[in-house]
């Protein structure tokens, strides 16, 4: 047994060394002869593991190739694995091309010359054929990078001349790079450096997505093959967690529960195929842990049968062994955020610093629909005084508040905070019987002082009135009769006449115009009474 497995090692050793002298004398071979190497001979070379690029491209620069390379055929090299050195070659072919045809049609038979003519003025000499200068050739070590939003992507790349000389110092730019969404303000460049490599450094901004980017020159023109890479953005690790706060489990046997979940990474982007765990805090809730993956929007659906929880508790979500995020599973004797709330008294209506004839009730009931006594409940309010401020429920889960309306006219809000579930009460607070009016001009308050008027210029003043606590209320009540206020005023004064009023929720507008030069006071009155005094200048030209 022992001699027949060393005859097989011994005879797979002599298969390897033969196969290496097989493929050493097809290179020698193809380096001896002059014929150009076709694009099958340059897959078969690149395809074969046991030959180095290195001897591959030294084979392209001597024998050099019977096609001019397309995109297409560029594509095809870099998918076999061909390094800088063997792309650098194939394009040093590729530029020679054009000098070897001029040689070629220089060296070929020239047909029998005509009869002898008449000499000619001798041409001058053609200049001699240059070859084009060499290009830059890069392959990119990955065609594919992959990073997390907020990192700086590293897109390293070999750099090489067409005619198998170094790149140093050659300058190049990754083409689409300036249109990551929060990456760079311009397209990011790269030097190439004394061994041949240039690096790219990309921000690639806090967003999740896919680009495909191109390496071109300095000046944006393509490189040989045109080579491209794709940029992968991807979620990071698990660091929030959407889900509802509480779950209401209501009476044993209600079926199934839903707790939908959504996973974000630090960046707020959604994270796709990750595992979350759902588990209780506690096993005397019972076996409602569950373990499933995100869909690609990064959300989970976890079911819950009610049978399974035996009593109420906190589920965990959880990703990676770390808790992100607490549920509250409430019972039927735990207060319901629907149910509880303000019963009576909620909407009513009264004047300022009054107090309302009805008291507001605030009611606890829990999520089976039950009252809730003795749950201890705050209150606070806003533009309002309240009693008491904090009390039990009795035994029917209400509590009764006394209400005294604040000063300012508007809303007054009831807050009643018990457990977690806040509620609140809007009432509505109407100004009290105005005690003083006000005369405005252009926003200026002016009664009781002087204003000036041009002779024949109609000017306007409003009229408002406010109540003890100043807020503001209708004047066209305190007047009486408009038509009436009107024929009184111009009866009475000599100097200024009244043209209109047009009234308003919260102010008057009076137009007046006056008649004649002079000083006059102007008063309005009714069950209060304001003045101004008017005094007239002749008009300017």
């Amino acid at each position: 047994m022992v001699t027949a497995r060393r005859a097989l090692r011994l005879r797979s050793r002599v298969a390897a060394v033969v196969c290496v002298l097989a493929v050493a004398g097809a290179i020698r071979a193809a380096a001896q002869g002059s014929e150009p190497l076709r694009k099958s001979d340059v897959i078969r070379l690149l395809s074969n593991p046991l030959i180095g690029a290195g001897e591959v491209a030294d084979l392209i620069r001597r024998t050099c190739l019977t096609f001019r390379p397309t995109e297409r055929d560029w594509a095809d090299l870099r998918e076999l694995g061909a390094s800088a050195d063997v792309l650098s070659s194939v394009g040093a072919c590729a530029a020679r091309e054009p000098r070897r045809a001029t040689l070629a049609s220089s060296a070929a038979p020239s047909p029998p010359s005509p009869a002898p003519r008449a000499p000619s003025p001798p041409a001058a000499a053609a200049p001699p054929a240059s070859s084009p200068p060499p290009m830059v050739v890069a392959a990119l070590l990955a065609p594919r990078v992959v990073v997390g939003p907020g990192a700086v992507a590293l897109v390293e790349l070999q750099v090489k001349k067409s005619d198998g000389t170094d790149a140093r110092g050659a300058k190049l730019v990754l083409r689409g790079s300036s249109g990551i969404p929060g990456g760079a303000a311009r397209d990011v460049e790269a030097v190439a450096d004394d061994s041949g490599f240039a690096s790219f450094h990309v921000p690639v901004g806090r967003q999740t997505g896919r680009y495909r980017l191109e390496v071109v020159g300095a000046a944006g023109g393509a490189l040989p093959g045109r080579p491209g890479l794709e940029l992968v953005v991807r979620a990071g690790l698990p660091a929030r967690i959407e889900a509802p706060s509480q779950l209401e489990l209501g009476l044993p046997g209600d079926g199934a529960l839903a707790l939908p979940v959504a996973v974000k990474d630090s960046f707020g982007n959604p994270v796709p195929g990750e595992a979350i765990e759902l588990r209780p805090a506690k096993v005397a809730m019972g076996p409602v842990a569950d373990t499933r993956p995100t869909d690609s929007l990064g959300r989970v659906l976890f079911v819950i049968r009610r049978a399974a929880v035996r009593e109420p508790g906190q589920l965990q979500i959880r990703a990676r062994g770390a808790t992100l995020a607490l549920v509250n599973a409430t019972g039927p004797d735990i207060l319901s955020s629907v149910a509880t709330g303000f019963i009576a008294g909620d909407g009513q209506r009264g004047v300022a610093r009054s107090r309302l004839t009805e008291p507001i009730v605030f009611e606890a009931r829990g999520v089976a629909g039950d009252p809730l006594p003795n749950r201890r409940v705050s209150f606070r309010a806003v533009n309002a005084e309240i009693t008491p401020d904090s009390a039990v429920t009795d035994s029917a889960g209400q509590v009764r508040l006394d209400v005294t309306l604040g000063p300012k006219a508007g809303t007054a809000v009831v807050t009643a905070l018990v457990d977690s579930v806040e509620k609140q009460a809007t009432l509505h607070v109407d100004a009290r019987v105005p005690t003083e009016l006000i005369l405005e001009r252009d926003g200026v308050r002016v009664d009781g002082g002087h204003i000036v008027v041009e002779l024949g210029v109609p000017f306007t003043l409003t009229l408002k009135a406010r109540d003890g606590y100043g807020n503001p209320s209708a004047a066209t009540d305190l007047l009486g009769p408009l038509r009436e206020m009107v024929r009184q005023f111009n009866a009475r004064s000599r100097l200024v006449k009244l043209l209109g009023v047009q009234p308003d929720s919260s102010a008057t507008t009076l137009t007046f115009k006056a008649t004649g030069l002079g000083s006059a006071e102007v008063t309005l009155s009714g069950d209060l009474r304001t003045s101004v005094t008017v005094e007239v200048v002749p008009a300017r030209r």
